[in-house]
């Protein structure tokens, strides 16, 4: 269990250096697959092949529209997907290729009519039509040519099209593209509400935040509050309400942060209190503290999220609170055996000195058995005499705890010297 807890620990913490604090690590968007593709079209499906013991499957798809790549390929085209494709006839497709160099002389065929036996023809360096009653347009790679290639077949509807399609491009601003995709969070078309997330979790906090008055608070709540509602987006839209709401939204932060929870991990209830925190200050940390920190029958997941919170105040808004509020917060979870290596982590990085007299327990109760929180206060008694925010009496109880561990695990400490040199 323990090592789950690290694991989400780092996972949480590498996302939020470049993206949305609460979000899972972000996911290529359509914007910027329409930007690396060379061409794409909407094709429309015209039959498919489900393939025999002789003959791959494969499809025929006719060009409807060109929206990148105009020159290569036109409209009414009708193409080959050479693999299965899942459809009926009439579905939309959005097709995205480009033309690849070729390492070996080799014939890819490219483009498509239905006719069964297509022909081939080759054209040197570039994509040329095939003239008369040829059934094929192909490309044949040379050493010095370049072969077209399909990278991708997508379903789509036209709605979805039209909407990937109208997307900024991702060298625009941030918060200006972020106001093209906010209307089509939770939109009826999963593929578009999916990829509007996907923005969002993309973006940086800053950028998050200058959007924040655009925020439907209604909304939100409605989508917190909606068992259907994916979980990994609860922490951002958690994270909106506390940019954007009011008395009302912290009422409801904190309604939904109290439901009965398990020892299963609860994606996204790190946001919903870290939006909670961004609303109430230290009124919510207080809150969170009494529920969950200091409740001894408050679940591992539960606590972490709230840790999870705390670092994102640290960490984004560190004029929110006092820091030495926060910091000591975490000193319950020094008592816990399932989180209080995190705890000892954050306190050193926080740079916590008046937590040392509260490391010589917790060196007792894990030193038998314990070698990572070991391994963690080490670390921390080290941080702690190389900074230069400690006071003598700071040196001393350092020292002294640190003598005492090196008499008890001198490989432990001597390996550990070598890291702060």
């Amino acid at each position: 269990m323990k090592f789950t807890i690290a694991v989400v620990a780092l996972t949480a913490c590498s996302s939020a250096v470049s993206a949305c604090p609460f979000c899972l690590a972000p996911m290529q968007t359509w914007a910027e697959m329409i930007a690396d593709a060379e061409v794409v079209v909407l094709a429309e499906l015209v039959a498919t092949h489900e393939g025999s013991p002789t003959e791959e499957p494969s499809a025929i798809l006719e060009i409807v529209e060109v929206h990148k790549g105009q020159g290569v390929l036109p409209t009414g085209r009708r193409v080959q997907w050479n693999d299965y494709l899942y459809g009926k006839k009439g579905d939309l497709f959005l097709l995205r290729g480009g033309r690849r160099e070729a390492d070996t002389p080799q014939v890819v065929e490219t483009f498509a009519t239905d006719r069964p036996e297509p022909t081939t023809v080759t054209v040197p360096a570039e994509i040329r039509k095939v003239s008369g009653t040829e059934a094929v347009d192909s490309v044949v790679s040379q050493s010095t040519s370049k072969t077209f290639e399909w990278d991708r077949a997508d379903q789509v509807s036209d709605r979805s099209y039209r909407y990937i399609t109208a997307a900024p491009d991702p060298t625009n601003e941030t918060q200006e593209r972020l106001t093209y995709f906010l209307p089509f969070l939770e939109a009826g078309d999963p593929l578009v509400a999916a990829d509007a997330w996907g923005e969002f979790a993309n973006a940086g906090y800053e950028d998050i935040v200058a959007n924040g008055k655009q925020f439907p608070a209604d909304k939100l709540q409605t989508w917190i509050a909606d068992k259907q509602t994916s979980p990994e987006r609860l922490g951002l839209y958690g994270m909106m309400l506390g940019l954007c709401g009011g008395p009302q939204d912290a009422k409801f932060l904190e309604q939904q942060i109290a439901r009965p929870s398990s020892d299963e991990i609860r994606f996204g209830v790190e946001g919903l209190m870290g939006g909670l925190l961004l609303l109430t200050g230290e009124d919510g940390l207080r809150f969170l503290e009494e529920s969950r920190l200091k409740n001894v029958g408050a679940s591992q997941f539960d606590c972490f999220a709230v840790v999870q919170a705390l670092q994102f105040v640290w960490a984004y808004e560190p004029d929110l609170m006092p820091k030495q509020r926060l910091r000591s917060a975490l000193y319950p979870m020094l008592k816990r055996e399932d989180l209080r290596e995190i705890a000892v982590r954050d306190l050193a990085r926080w740079q916590d000195w008046k937590a040392l007299p509260l490391l010589s327990g917790v060196y007792e109760e894990c030193k038998a058995d314990d070698p990572r929180t070991t391994r963690a206060i080490v670390g921390f008694l080290f941080v702690c005499l190389k900074s230069d925010g400690k006071n003598d009496s700071q040196v001393a109880d350092a020292n002294v705890l640190l003598d005492r561990i090196r008499m008890e695990n001198g490989r432990l400490v001597r390996s550990m010297e070598r890291d702060f040199r």
